[in-house]
């Protein structure tokens, strides 16, 4: 939503700056940045295996749009760092601290912008973010509602909807597909560009992000924060778009996903179904996908 600007403070005791963002405990994330820094900012997050750069198609189209994109590589993803084996214990919470300190650094920048005089956008970032990112993203969008206008999540990964082995084994699964990809890599540009749902401008990019994907994550199956989805869709109280598909055995939320979640009666949550879509919602229908999502964006920020 708009910030409201605090009352102006008398020359002798200035405002005071926003909270810090948490202690760095980590080495920073790798981003990418489109658009001007004055712009309603987009924080996009991409799914488990993937990289910023994956969903080049959907930051262009943003930034094309308007808006300032800050695209994140994950954790363990693209040009991030690898993961410490004392911080695997805890992966989820550390996703949820890594975006967490890229909020309250966007908060720190804003402060400091307008403190000088320089322009700043109208609303605090909107984040964005699908699969594993969207987990990310609902689960911030709870603990620091202070820090953002709203939240766009692309059919999120469920946590608590499967048991710890089954995650492990689903894991387990994604390392033997990077592991078969590695052993021959133009084959898997080949089954890449061969996807009928897969824009060739990503296709090269995603084996990339394959090939990045840090192993020692996989292994644990962690793909969200470790909180219960449907509670948390509950606690929502900022602006709250969730997007899925409906084919069976691929989308994660689907139909009976979003009877459920209409059935919390939370006033801040909105969906849309895009027929026919699978779990990577924009791949499988771009147009149905940006009908829906570019009026949400337009009204919760504007550009």
């Amino acid at each position: 939503m708009p910030d409201t600007p605090a009352p102006t403070a008398p020359a002798s005791q200035p405002r005071p700056a926003p909270a810090a963002p948490p202690s760095p405990r980590r080495c920073p994330l790798a981003r990418y940045i489109l658009g001007e820094t004055c712009a309603p900012t987009l924080v996009y997050l991409h799914g488990i295996t993937s990289s910023a750069v994956s969903s080049s198609g959907a930051i262009e189209h943003w930034a094309a749009a308007g808006y300032r994109v800050l695209a994140l590589d994950a954790r363990g993803h693209g040009l991030s760092p690898r993961w410490r084996e004392e911080e695997l214990a805890e992966a989820g919470t550390v996703l949820l601290e890594d975006l967490l300190h890229t909020l309250g650094e966007l908060a720190q920048e804003r402060h400091a912008r307008r403190a000088v005089g320089l322009p700043v956008a109208a609303a605090r970032p909107v984040v964005v973010g699908h699969s594993m990112g969207a987990a990310t993203a609902m689960v911030a969008a709870t603990r620091r509602p202070d820090l953002l206008s709203g939240a766009l999540l692309i059919d999120p990964a469920r946590y608590g909807t499967r048991g710890p082995a089954e995650l492990r084994e689903r894991g387990a699964a994604r390392a033997r597909l990077r592991a078969r990809d590695l052993a021959d890599l133009p084959a898997a540009l080949s089954r890449a560009l061969a996807d009928d749902e897969l824009p060739d401008v990503e296709a090269l990019t995603s084996v990339w992000a394959q090939q990045r994907t840090d192993p020692a994550l996989l292994t644990t199956g962690v793909v969200a924060p470790e909180v219960p989805w449907t509670q948390t869709m509950a606690a929502l109280a900022v602006p709250t778009l969730l997007v899925t598909g409906d084919r069976p055995g691929s989308a994660r939320v689907g139909t009976a996903g979003l009877a459920l979640l209409r059935g919390l009666g939370n006033p801040w949550l909105e969906t849309a179904l895009v027929p026919g879509a699978g779990h990577d919602v924009r791949r499988s229908d771009p147009q149905a996908f940006h009908q829906v999502t570019d009026p949400w964006l337009h009204r919760v920020l504007g550009a």
